[in-house]
């Protein structure tokens, strides 16, 4: 009678575990589908503890594939300073991670690990350099799906100083 009862259970876990991936996917799919589209805004960066803020403009554009989102574009500060940004991420469905890459610090491509929860996805940054003393950040990307997106890093901006938010960029679909 126990050995029957373990196997309806062990049978009835496996068709809830697989009626349940098929809505994750699809849910997943619908937050990647978010990302779609141009978008432009402004926010600050601050690059160490010697500099001040600065106010930057930024134009992107999102692209999505089966679990991908690519953003890519550019943020301008004044009128003279202009930088690449990117960002290029793929969701494994079956570990529900994250990674990838960025692109937009001084010291070249960074890689991207991390996962969603809700709508915002939370990431580790490995710098490929140390910048401001070590080699990790963290990027948090936000989409409501309200047509608004925004990018938040959080480093240090002296070596062993504290964790504080280096860049807060808001941008909104057009």
């Amino acid at each position: 009678m126990i050995s029957t009862n373990r196997t309806a259970v062990a049978a009835a876990a496996l068709m809830i575990a697989g009626f349940s991936l098929p809505g994750a996917q699809a849910a997943e799919d619908a937050f990647l589908d978010r990302f779609k589209g141009s978008w432009t805004g402004s926010g600050r960066v601050q690059r160490n503890a010697e500099t001040s803020p600065w106010q930057v403009n930024c134009r992107v554009t999102g692209n999505t594939g089966q679990d991908r989102i690519s953003i890519q574009g550019n943020c301008r500060a004044a009128i003279i300073i202009q930088r690449q940004i990117a960002a290029d991420l793929t969701y494994n469905p079956r570990s529900g991670d994250y990674s990838g890459t960025y692109i937009g610090a001084r010291v070249g491509p960074a890689r991207l690990t991390g996962t969603r929860k809700g709508d915002v996805v939370n990431l580790k940054i490995a710098w490929p350099k140390p910048v401001n003393g070590d080699s990790q950040a963290e990027m948090t990307i936000q989409n409501t799906g309200s047509g608004m997106l925004r990018i938040v890093v959080r480093d240090n901006l002296s070596p062993g100083g504290p964790v504080q938010q280096t860049s807060d960029l808001v941008l909104r679909q057009q």
